[in-house]
């Protein structure tokens, strides 16, 4: 029995690993959003070209690929600069399109890239 418990766990493991080695994105990173809360927690999200998303919450990190329609929709919303937010704001945002600087604190305006990256982080898509 003790045998059959430890091959179950071996098993188990191994699987494990495997679904967390998903390959590396293959693209180059388009969008970074970090999200900074007043109890000490941050969180960030890195959208890569190719819709390969790491979202890491704390210590936990999650992998996920964006359909197209997304990646299109945050490609509209990054036309347009993020807007300066409030550091009275909670949580913090930072918001980094390509390779310009990060505006932190930006703020959450109703269709912009900061909202939807934000959306991103609570929601893990852009669509409820």
């Amino acid at each position: 029995m003790k045998l059959k418990s430890l091959l179950f766990g071996l098993v188990a493991l191994l699987l494990a690993g495997a679904c967390a080695a998903e390959p590396a994105p293959s693209a180059s990173l388009l969008y970074t959003a970090t999200r900074s809360w007043s109890n000490g927690i941050e969180e960030r999200v890195e959208v890569y070209a190719d819709g390969r998303t790491i979202m890491t919450h704390g210590d936990y990190e999650e992998r996920i690929t964006l359909p197209g329609d997304q990646m299109a929709e945050l490609a509209a919303a990054a036309t347009t600069p993020a807007d300066a937010g409030s550091n009275g704001d909670d949580p913090i945002l930072g918001v980094t399109i390509g390779s310009t600087a990060e505006v932190r604190p930006a703020a959450i305006t109703p269709g912009s890239i900061a909202e939807l990256l934000n959306k991103l982080l609570d929601s893990h898509t852009l669509h409820e």
